[in-house]
């Protein structure tokens, strides 16, 4: 009661502090990041191995088993979840809340190493990551033309706007999805391969072989010394054509005797469509310590200029940014704390 009757015999004293409070919660508020997700550090670190061409049982015996029986050593696993899919093996490591996670995942790496021997040759090494909230795209954007073709428009989006994105502050990549891509085909006749007595490993080892980009050695002027390059690589389909797979009778048999080879595109896995038009999907992601909405918004507003550069009627759209839900999220925390705000002092204003 004391507070109360003085409040009421202070009123200009108590409105003061009141709005003094208000003015230092206003300027707080303002400078306070917006975001999805607090800055916080999940437990949990990911291994993601790569086996083209094998299927999901030979993928756990050859690749998932030999990495659980690897990182369950690690002080602190919880547990070890793992996905073994065709080509690919997906390990999910669990650690106590209060583990050091950089500490950890250096652990990890250090452990898979030991037993990087005992994997297959063709495995692609074993990519580590520690789980961030923070990783997840921030924008989608899809990229359509009437003008170009898909090879086309994915070349433009690698080329041209990934860099770009890449740029502008607080992105820290941005990635091409859909579209085609350039393969070059080499169909082998297998009855010309058996009549020239010749292996499928004896091709993929010429082309291999004549694909190099070896070192010239060095060439000293004066007090000057100079790199020497031997450009081996293929310039055109011709050029794979001609190389030598091996002998008959003493005369070389180049590849286009015994294969097809034909510049093309890879087999499309998957098909992006945006309202009915094929479409190529622009990822981008945010850096760990940058603000979500910040980020977002520039990318937004560098669209514009984008669709100058790749130019050939390129319309780029926006499909998801999660930007939009996070101010919606805060428009409406905004509009509950206004009407707690409004019945709190009408109450109060009621009972005095």
């Amino acid at each position: 009661m004391i507070l109360s009757k003085t409040a009421i015999k202070r009123g200009v004293t108590f409105t003061m502090i009141y709005l003094i409070v208000i003015g230092f919660g206003l300027f707080s508020l303002s400078r306070l990041k917006v975001d999805l997700f607090p800055d916080i550090t999940f437990p949990v670190i990911g291994v993601i191995t790569q086996y083209e061409g094998v299927g999901p049982f030979d993928i756990e015996n050859l690749v998932t088993r030999p990495l659980e029986e690897a990182v369950v050593s690690v002080e602190n696993v919880e547990t070890i979840n793992s996905r073994s899919q065709s080509g690919t093996s997906i390990l999910i490591i669990e650690f106590d809340w209060d583990t050091d996670m950089d500490q950890a995942e250096i652990d990890v790496r250090k452990q898979i190493d030991i037993i990087r021997d005992a994997l297959p040759e063709e495995v692609t090494d074993p990519i580590t990551f520690a789980f961030d909230p923070s990783m997840q795209p921030i924008t989608f954007l899809a990229l359509s033309s009437d003008q170009m073709g898909l090879a086309e428009l994915r070349q433009t989006s690698k080329e041209q706007l990934e860099p770009r994105i890449e740029r502008i502050p607080g992105v820290a990549s941005a990635e091409t999805q859909g579209g085609l891509v350039r393969q070059i085909n080499v169909m082998v006749n297998p009855q010309e391969l058996a009549a020239k007595g010749l292996g499928i490993n004896q091709l993929v080892n010429a082309i291999r072989m004549e694909n190099l980009q070896i070192p010239g050695g060095q060439i000293e002027e004066g007090m000057s010394e100079f790199s020497v390059r031997t450009y081996g690589e293929f310039q055109s389909v011709d050029d794979i054509k001609q190389v030598v797979v091996g002998q008959e009778s003493g005369s070389p048999i180049r590849l286009e005797q015994v294969a097809q080879v034909s510049d093309n595109f890879r087999e499309p896995q998957s098909y992006v469509r945006n309202n009915g038009r094929e479409s190529v999907v622009l990822t981008v992601m945010k850096q760990s310590d940058a603000n979500t909405v910040n980020t977002t918004e520039a990318v937004l507003a560098a669209i514009p200029g984008l669709e100058q550069v790749a130019g050939s009627g390129v319309h780029i759209e926006v499909i998801y940014d999660l930007a939009s839900f996070i101010n919606e999220s805060i428009a409406n925390l905004t509009n509950t704390a206004l009407q707690a705000f409004l019945l709190a002092g009408i109450v109060l204003l009621f009972f005095l």
